[in-house]
C-alpha cells in the first residue's frame, strides 16, 4: 500500500518535517521556549506551502529514496533556497509582517536541509544493509572493472537494474582496499579471474570507457578466462556528459578487440577538396558507400550524387542521411556503373568532379560460381566509368581495391587486382585517379560478425572454415577515413595500403562473440567446414614486387612497383571483353592468370569433414592453401 501511495506518503511526510523544522528553529532560537506562538502557527503553513512547491519544481517527490545520491542532495538544497526566498517576499513585503526573525529563516533551512536529506539517506543505507544480508535471487552479482568515475556513476544505477555489485577491481595499488559507495577496491585486474570464482561472479562490467584497444584486449582476455559474461560502458564523451548508466552497459565490440588503436586521420586537407565540389559515389548503398556518403555530407559539397542499382538499399540510405543532408544537395540514382549511356549522362548534366567508386561485387564464393559477372561488374564497369568520367571532365577518380588482389587465389581478387592495374597503367588521362587497398570491415553486409550472431541465435551451432584462417580487419568509420585521407594525398596511379596491424584469427572471433551471447563453447558449437573454393588461409597487403614507402600518415603506406604497361595491358582487357559471354569459366580465368600472373586457383576446394572444434583442432592437416605450390611465397 505504501508502494502504491508513495507521492501521498512522500508529501504527508515531508510535511510533517517541514512543520518540526520551523518549531525546532524557533525552539533554537528562544532557548526552548514557544513565544509569539500566534506569528509561528500563522507562517507555519505559508512556509509548508513554499517548501512543497519548491519540491515540486525539483521534481523531488518522484524520486527512490534508496538510490538517493549527489544530485539529489543538491536538488534538495536548491529547493530548499527557493522555498526560503519565496516565504522571505512573501512574509515580509506581501504581508508585512517585520517581527518574524530574521534568524528563523536561516535556522529553520538548514534544519529542513538536514532532516530531508538525512531521511533519505538513512532510507539508503537502511536497504543497503539489509541487501547485503538478504539478497534478492533475481539480482545478478558483478565485479566491476575500474574505480574511477565511471565505476561510480555505475554504482549509483546498478540496484534499479537488477545487479549487486560485489567488489571493484583496478590497476592502481592507491585504490586498492578504497571504497565507493560502500562497495570495496578487492584486487587488481589481474586477480580477476580468481575473484569471480571466489565470489561466485555471474557477470564483468568493465567501467573504463578510456581503455586503449590494447588495453581493453587485456581486460577481455582475463573476463574471458574467469568464465563470466563481460560488457563495457560506452565511451569517454558519454562519461563527461553524465550518461554512463548501466542500461547504457554494451556487450564489448570487436572494435575494443583490433589488437592495436583505431586509426584516427588528419582530414582537416580533405575539406579544401570537396567543399563547393560535386560529387559522385559509386555503390552508395553498401557499408562503405554509405559510410562515405554521410562522411562527405561534413564537408559540404555543392551536390552529392548517391548512385546504386539496389533500389530497396538505396531508399533506406536517404532515410538514414536524409536530415544531414538537408544542407547539401543530394540525389539518389538508381543507376547500374556498367550502363555507359546512364552513367554518361547523369556524371554530365551534374557536372560531377570527383568520384569514389564503392561499387564492385566482393563475396568470394559466390563470384566463383559468377566469373562473367564478377568481371563485367568489377573490371568492364570500371573501364566505361573512368572513359566516361574522363570524357567529361571529372577531376579525381579514386576506386576502392581490396587486401584479396594481392597473389589473389579467387575471381573477386583477381578482378580487383586488374582494377589496380587499369588505375595505374591508363594513359593520355588529366584525370588523377588513386587506389585504395585495404582488409575485411567489421559489421559490412555479410561479414562474417553478423552471420555468426544469426548462428548463435538460431542454429547454436558457429561454422569457420578453418581453425587456422586468419584475416586483417578495420572499422568502417577507419576504412572511410582511409579512403577520404587517400584522396588528398594519393599521386596519380599510386596504390595506398593501410597497415592494419597483426591480423586475428576468425575462430578466435567466434570464440569472442559466443561468450559475448552468455554462452560458452560447450553450449555453442564450432564446427569447422573447410576453406571454400577460392579462400585463402591468410591474407596479404603487398606483392613481393612492389616497394612500401612510409608517406606524412603513419598507418597509410604508398606502394611502388614495375606494372604491365598499357598498351599490353589493354589488349589483354578488350580480349577478356570480348570473352564474357561467349566463353567458359575457365577460359575466362586463364585470360585473367594472363594479366595477373600470381593468380592461382583450383577447380575445387579442399574440404575438412564438419566436427567439433576441439577434434578438428588436432586432426586438420590439409588445407587449400597448402595444396598451392608457391602460395606462401
Amino acid at each position: 500500500m505504501l508502494l502504491r501511495l508513495r507521492f501521498w506518503f512522500i508529501l504527508a511526510f515531508d510535511t510533517i518535517l517541514f512543520g518540526a523544522s520551523l518549531i525546532g528553529a524557533w525552539l533554537l532560537r528562544f532557548e526552548f521556549t514557544l513565544p509569539r506562538r500566534d506569528i509561528l502557527f500563522a507562517a507555519l503553513p505559508i512556509l509548508v506551502l513554499m517548501r512543497l512547491a519548491a519540491l515540486g519544481r525539483f521534481k523531488l517527490f518522484r524520486g527512490y529514496w534508496r538510490y538517493t545520491g549527489v544530485s539529489d542532495i543538491a536538488d534538495i538544497v536548491k529547493a530548499m533556497a527557493l522555498g526560503s526566498v519565496g516565504f522571505l517576499v512573501i512574509e515580509r513585503w506581501l504581508l508585512g509582517i517585520k517581527a518574524f526573525p530574521i534568524s528563523i529563516y536561516c535556522l529553520e533551512a538548514l534544519l529542513a536541509i538536514g532532516s530531508l536529506c538525512g531521511a533519505r539517506l538513512f532510507s539508503r543505507i537502511l536497504v543497503q544493509s539489509v541487501r547485503g544480508v538478504w539478497r534478492d535471487k533475481s539480482e545478478k552479482t558483478a565485479i566491476i572493472v575500474g574505480a574511477g568515475d565511471a565505476a561510480e556513476r555505475l554504482l549509483n544505477d546498478l540496484p534499479r537494474c537488477g545487479y549487486m555489485a560485489v567488489g571493484l577491481v583496478d590497476d592502481e595499488p592507491g585504490k586498492i582496499g578504497g571504497r565507493i559507495h560502500g562497495v570495496s577496491v578487492i584486487g587488481s585486474i589481474n586477480d580477476l579471474p580468481r575473484l569471480v570464482r571466489k565470489r561466485a561472479v555471474e557477470e564483468v562490467l568493465i567501467a573504463i570507457p578510456s581503455a586503449t584497444g590494447r588495453q581493453m584486449r587485456r581486460i577481455t582476455t582475463l573476463c574471458e578466462q574467469s568464465g563470466a559474461r563481460f560488457r563495457t560502458v560506452p565511451g569517454m564523451a558519454d562519461l563527461i556528459n553524465g550518461k554512463v548508466t548501466v542500461e547504457q552497459l554494451r556487450d564489448v565490440n570487436l572494435d575494443d578487440l583490433l589488437g592495436r588503436e583505431p586509426v584516427h586521420l588528419d582530414l582537416h586537407a580533405v575539406q579544401q577538396q570537396l567543399t563547393g565540389r560535386v560529387v559522385m559515389v559509386t555503390g552508395a548503398a553498401g557499408s562503405i558507400g554509405s559510410e562515405l556518403c554521410a562522411q562527405l555530407l561534413y564537408y559540404k559539397p555543392e551536390k552529392l550524387l548517391c548512385v546504386d542499382q539496389d533500389e530497396s538499399a538505396l531508399f533506406f540510405l536517404e532515410q538514414k542521411i536524409g536530415q544531414a543532408a538537408a544542407e547539401v544537395c543530394a540525389e539518389y540514382c538508381v543507376a547500374d556503373v556498367a550502363d555507359r549511356q546512364r552513367m554518361k549522362g547523369l556524371i554530365s548534366s551534374a557536372g560531377v568532379d570527383i568520384i569514389f567508386h564503392a561499387a564492385a561485387y566482393k563475396h568470394v564464393p559466390m563470384m566463383e560460381t559468377n566469373t562473367s559477372e564478377a568481371v563485367r561488374n568489377n573490371v568492364l564497369a570500371l573501364m566505361s566509368l573512368l572513359d566516361v568520367a574522363e570524357q567529361c571532365g571529372c577531376a579525381a577518380f579514386l576506386m576502392i581495391s581490396s587486401d584479396k588482389a594481392v597473389n589473389p587465389t579467387n575471381v573477386m581478387g583477381c578482378t580487383k587486382r586488374v582494377c589496380e592495374l587499369i588505375m595505374a597503367a591508363k594513359t593520355n588521362s588529366r584525370m588523377r585517379r588513386v587506389s585504395v587497398r585495404f582488409g575485411n570491415v567489421l559489421g559490412s553486409q555479410g561479414s562474417v560478425i553478423p552471420v555468426f550472431q544469426e548462428q548463435i541465435r538460431k542454429q547454436g551451432t558457429v561454422t569457420v572454415t578453418h581453425p587456422d584462417i586468419t584475416r586483417f580487419f578495420m572499422t568502417i568509420p577507419e576504412a572511410v577515413s582511409l579512403v577520404l585521407q587517400a584522396f588528398t594525398i594519393g599521386k596519380h596511379g599510386e596504390i595506398l595500403v593501410l597497415d592494419m596491424g597483426k591480423p586475428m584469427k576468425i575462430v578466435d572471433v567466434a570464440r569472442t562473440l559466443i561468450r559475448l551471447c552468455g554462452k560458452t563453447e560447450d553450449d555453442v558449437e564450432i564446427v569447422f567446414t573447410g576453406l571454400r573454393k577460392g579462400e585463402k588461409l591468410h591474407e596479404e597487403l603487398f606483392y613481393a614486387s612492389e616497394s612500401a614507402f612510409r608517406t606524412d600518415l603513419e598507418k597509410v603506406i604508398r606502394t611502388s612497383s614495375k606494372l604491365m604497361s598499357w598498351s599490353m595491358l589493354n589488349e589483354h582487357l578488350r580480349e577478356l571483353e570480348a570473352m564474357v559471354y561467349a566463353s567458359t569459366d575457365a577460359m575466362i580465368r586463364e585470360k585473367l592468370k594472363q594479366i595477373v600472373p600470381e593468380y592461382r586457383y583450383v577447380e575445387e576446394a579442399v574440404p575438412i569433414a564438419a566436427m567439433p572444434s576441439h577434434v578438428a583442432r588436432q586432426e586438420v592437416k590439409l588445407t587449400l592453401f597448402d595444396a598451392i605450390p608457391g602460395a606462401n611465397d
